[in-house]
């Protein structure tokens, strides 16, 4: 019957590989973890890393 089966294909994060217990959770899981710009653009841009 598959009830106790663990649903890997829809609960684990494509980005990094973590697994969560809960589709709602690997979807706030993304936007919190995966949806800012990466550190490596910011450093590509130059300016000396200083706000003044």
């Amino acid at each position: 019957m598959g009830l106790f089966k663990k649903k890997t294909n829809e609960t684990k994060c494509k980005e990094c590989g973590m697994e969560l217990h809960d589709p709602e959770r690997l979807e706030r899981h993304m936007k919190k973890a995966h949806s800012r710009p990466s550190q490596k653009s910011f450093d590509e841009r130059g300016g000396g890393g200083g706000m003044w």
